[in-house]
């Protein structure tokens, strides 16, 4: 290892480490599901092969199913403003993956195949083909069990949909591959980063402010507080931990070859984290995935924008 990338892993463990420690210093937050409650949601838990999935339903007919992506503080608790508004027509079901929001918390890290195989035993329980909706890194898992079992879905639909790595491009830049990357896969450094970084109020509104909303002043400390809520969870950091490490990412281009189930991609104008660019790729890579796009969205459209999303 060079000077620089040891100066750089000095300097960020250094963080860490005064960040971990005055996060200890915690104002307690409310429980942010009440926005699915109130709306008749009722909170149910099913077994899967990775642990306890929590996940919350409401609603008669064709299923439709919320899935949310891969970073931290994220939850189902990001679709409750768009999920209550199909409770009259399908059969609403938002999970919380296992690690993230108030399902199971295993110690361990959970890999690409362990969230295929929690959307596996979903469906299953659900036994009927779905309608699925999938955030980001989540779209690689859906796609990847439609390869498979395109019988259990209805359709598809990806929203910024990414793997980390897509086209053999990462989206961690050079000093971070250099510094959060090695730092993420050493313990027990990479606990006290998680905690720097995800139970920190001001470090999840900046990435909403600067990366999830166009309007940065649209993000209100509760729509902070529904993301810092799940991000405190015991045991969350090893969930979050594999994506900053690289155990996570990857190319999200071979999950969509091939796809035997209608599907289609939402992007935001201005979403600047992946960029549109991918996703102008991906479609005219395949062509029978059609791409819209949402005017004036970043990353994070269905807070934002849940009207247009």
């Amino acid at each position: 290892m060079n000077t620089q990338r040891k100066q750089a892993w000095t300097i960020v463990a250094a963080f860490a480490t005064l960040l971990g420690i005055a996060a200890l210093r915690k104002r307690k937050i409310d429980d942010p599901t009440v926005d699915y409650t109130i709306h008749g949601f009722k909170r149910r838990s099913l077994m899967t092969p990775a642990g306890k999935m929590n996940y919350y339903e409401a609603g008669t007919g064709q299923p439709l199913v919320f899935l949310h992506g891969i970073g931290g503080g994220s939850s189902s608790w990001t679709w409750s403003k768009v999920a209550p508004a199909f409770v009259n027509q399908y059969r609403v079901i938002v999970p919380d993956w296992v690690g993230w929001g108030l399902s199971e918390h295993p110690r361990r890290y959970l890999l690409f195949p362990d969230y295929v195989d929690q959307l596996e035993a979903l469906l299953q329980h659900i036994d009927q083909p779905a309608h699925v909706v999938a955030q980001s890194l989540a779209a690689g898992f859906a796609a990847s069990l439609a390869q498979s079992t395109p019988e259990r879905f209805s359709s598809l639909t990806f929203m910024t949909p990414s793997g980390g790595k897509d086209f053999g491009r990462d989206s961690f830049k050079f000093i971070l591959r250099n510094t959060l990357t090695p730092l993420a896969r050493t313990a027990p450094l990479n606990l006290i980063l998680y905690r720097a970084l995800f139970h920190r109020r001001f470090v999840l509104r900046d990435w909403l402010q600067s990366q999830g909303f166009y309007e940065a002043t649209a993000v209100s400390r509760g729509i902070g507080d529904g993301f810092l809520y799940s991000a405190r969870q015991p045991g969350a950091a090893y969930s979050a931990l594999p994506f900053l490490s690289g155990d996570l990412r990857y190319d999200i281009v071979p999950y969509l070859r091939d796809l035997r189930v209608p599907a289609m991609m939402l992007w935001g104008t201005q979403e600047r984290v992946v960029g549109r660019k991918t996703g102008e790729r991906l479609t005219a890579l395949y062509p029978n995935i059609p791409l819209s796009f949402i005017k004036r969205a970043r990353a994070t459209f269905e807070l934002e924008l849940p009207a247009q999303t």
